[in-house]
């Protein structure tokens, strides 16, 4: 059971299985094991996840992107593929709250690993399947991609400018969605659970979760019955809004309603004659006439460094912020100010810096970040003390390539 005593992670005493890999299925395990769950990670012996792989020129050892996504969890190397590797598997589901996969649909019913046959054997598991389309439907069994889903959902049509073709967004944006979906859905069936004793299945799809996502741009085409215009870092409501040129940089700004126009002209630009300007009177207006407030702000904002608009920025509490490298924000007063870095003792990588979870509980706070572990660091650990498996059987199946 999970505890609830005051200073304890939430989620501390819940056994995760987990059958994930690349992004979206190790997002959600990696925010349940921030909360305290055990996570037990199964990987194919001499693989792993493959996004252990997806390392950028010059890194050697796991990439950053599996040390970032699979802090705090065991992994234990088992050929599921085997009998043996299968019943290892049902023993392990047998003692878990929680199991996610985000295979194909028909991998894990191949396997006899499904939620059909493990709920009979656990009934109060709770069950998560991350799959690209879901898994009903017809199109159940096409593979899903995160930049796939970004072009079929509609998110790569309005991003970018109108000149340019559609563009993805820069970071995986569907797989972290579906990722933190899965996670609420979680939370609420071991609340059901709570309730009445039984677990249940849950079916998240990447592309759905993306549609979801999109908000209130996937509502204008339901009312207006057209699409939105593809209008880059600008607006089509707000002006100005968008990356403005400094003398060293660029920041990014929005002008969001009256009041801080009127700051914006008298406290940031200097320009309190445009307040009295009827072309800039309102949002409705001011959109009219965007071109030329951008024809008026953009040479202002080039005569001095960002830092230094910035600081007028927030002095009169109008929205506005640096554009920054990944490097430059991971170096910022910001994250330092609010401890989002933590240092970590990777096995192999060394002493390395990561980001810690964005969570932040008063009573039951979520735990600093241990490292990613390697492939099958666990795996004697977890069949002795969860299975009760002797040295010598761990030794045979080790030699008969059941487990790494």
């Amino acid at each position: 059971m999970p505890s609830t005593e005051v200073g304890v992670p939430p989620l501390t005493g819940l056994r995760v299985l987990d059958f994930t890999r690349v992004i979206a299925g190790p997002y959600s395990t990696m925010m349940l094991a921030d909360l305290g769950a055990e996570i037990v990670k199964v990987e194919t012996p001499g693989l792993g996840d493959d996004c252990r792989h997806f390392s950028p020129q010059g890194c050697s050892g796991d990439a950053p992107i599996f040390v970032y996504l699979n802090r705090h969890k065991q992994s234990v190397a088992i050929n599921i593929a085997t009998h043996e590797g299968r019943e290892l598997c049902l023993k392990l589901a047998a003692r878990a709250d929680i199991l996610i996969e985000n295979f194909r649909p028909d991998v894990m019913e191949r396997h006899g690993l499904d939620y059909g046959s493990l709920s009979v054997l656990n009934p109060r598991l709770v069950y998560c399947s991350i799959s690209g389309y879901g898994n009903t439907g017809p199109y159940r069994l096409v593979p899903g991609y995160d930049p796939i889903a970004q072009a079929e959902a509609g998110l790569m049509y309005i991003t970018g400018p109108a000149e340019l073709e559609p563009q993805k967004v820069g970071g995986a944006v569907a797989d972290v969605f579906a990722g933190l979906h899965a996670t609420v859905a979680i939370l609420a069936a071991l609340r059901a659970r709570d309730s009445h004793g039984h677990g249940q299945y849950i079916d998240v799809a990447l592309y759905e979760s993306m549609v979801a996502a999109m908000g209130f741009v996937g509502q204008v085409p339901l009312i207006t019955g057209g699409d939105p215009e593809r209008v880059g870092n600008g607006s089509t409501v707000l002006s100005p809004m968008g990356n403005y040129d400094c003398a060293d940089g660029q920041i990014a700004v929005i002008v969001g309603n009256d009041a801080q126009w009127r700051r914006f002209c008298s406290d940031v630009i200097r320009r309190q004659e445009l307040m009295e300007d009827a072309r800039f009177a309102s949002i409705q207006s001011r959109a009219r006439h965007k071109a030329e407030i951008e024809a008026i702000v953009r040479p202002i904002f080039a005569s001095m460094p960002r830092a230094d608009w910035i600081r007028r920025f927030r002095a009169a509490s109008v929205p506005a912020g640096e554009i920054r490298s990944p490097k430059e924000a991971l170096a910022s007063a910001e994250v330092a100010a609010r401890g989002t870095l933590h240092s970590v003792e990777h096995p192999t990588h060394g002493r390395i810096g990561t980001v810690g979870s964005p969570l932040r509980l008063s009573a039951n706070p979520v735990r600093p970040p241990n490292p990613a572990p390697l492939l099958g660091q666990h795996t004697d650990a977890v069949l002795r003390d969860l299975l009760g498996l002797e040295s010598e059987a761990i030794s045979t199946l080790r030699a008969a390539q059941i487990v790494a």
